[in-house]
């Protein structure tokens, strides 16, 4: 980890960061923080333990921290169609968030891909079919065929948009 030290809190400000303007939902935060923990846990020290819910992994604790954050000048709630949002509420520039840089793109790739889920329950379909044992407790049907499905649709509306890629490149990157 190149000797930075992450605490929880610093990963949340960075996850909420790496959402800009438009912030996230609180399902975006948990399951952001989710596959933060997943792909970094090697880095991670005292971190939040996910449990499989309704709707996959959740961490009670994340909530308890951002309100906690949310009393200061860092994090910002608001309230859109009855759903709680959050964002930075500083100048980005002025944040030392003391990680890795390993790490710290590695937030900004989940988030980017967790923020271009066209629904709550894309992402949600999403994270249980790469972690199926969070299915467990869940009461959102799922099948595979539909998560492939969306995976597809977001995979092309994001070479629409631009968001991609050319595979030529890819592959150059690749042979590198």
């Amino acid at each position: 980890m190149s000797g930075k030290t992450a605490n929880r809190e610093s990963i949340l400000i960075a996850i909420i960061a790496s959402a800009g303007e438009d912030g996230l939902d609180r399902v975006q935060l948990q399951k952001s923080a989710f596959l933060v923990g997943e792909e970094f846990e090697r880095e991670l020290k005292n971190y939040y333990e996910f449990r499989p819910y309704m709707y996959g992994p959740f961490a009670q604790d994340i909530y308890t921290d951002v309100e906690r954050l949310s009393d200061g000048p860092m994090i910002e709630t608001f309230f859109d169609d009855g759903r709680h949002w959050y964002r930075l509420a500083c100048d980005i520039r002025s944040l030392q968030y003391n990680l890795s840089d390993d790490l710290e793109s590695g937030v900004k790739r989940i988030v980017g891909w967790v923020s271009r889920m066209s629904s709550f329950y894309e992402l949600v379909r999403a994270i249980y079919f790469l972690y199926p044992e969070q299915r467990e407790n869940s009461v959102l049907p799922y099948s595979e065929e539909l998560a492939i499905e969306e995976s597809i649709a977001r995979g092309l509306r994001d070479m629409a948009a631009g968001r991609t890629r050319p595979v030529d490149d890819l592959l150059a990157e690749l042979q590198d």
